[in-house]
């Protein structure tokens, strides 16, 4: 739950300044740009993959991912259901050996 309110609100935070970026780089160029959605894109893009990389660099231990994300409140792992094979009716029939 943390590391979803933490990426939401970078996100956030990530698209207040790029839009302030936008304004600025237009403010400096005297006239706003023709394609103004792609130079947006450009930096907003660029910022968040190098935010979200040094997030997970930085708070790496603190969010987990992957198989760490998946324990319970008392830092045991879930149990993976595994589901029950099915064979094809298209096959022979098993032999059981008893």
């Amino acid at each position: 739950m943390l590391q979803i309110l933490m990426y939401t609100v970078t996100a956030i935070a990530l698209y207040v300044l790029s839009d302030k970026i936008l304004f600025g780089l237009e403010k400096w160029r005297g006239k706003p740009f023709a394609s103004r959605n792609i130079v947006f894109f450009m930096i907003i893009m660029l910022l968040s993959v190098s935010v979200f990389e040094g997030i997970q660099h930085f708070f790496g231990d603190v969010l987990p991912t992957g198989p760490e994300a998946t324990t319970t409140e008392q830092g045991v792992p879930q149990p993976e259901e595994k589901p029950e094979l099915l064979r094809s009716p298209a096959l022979p029939p098993l032999e059981v050996e008893e």
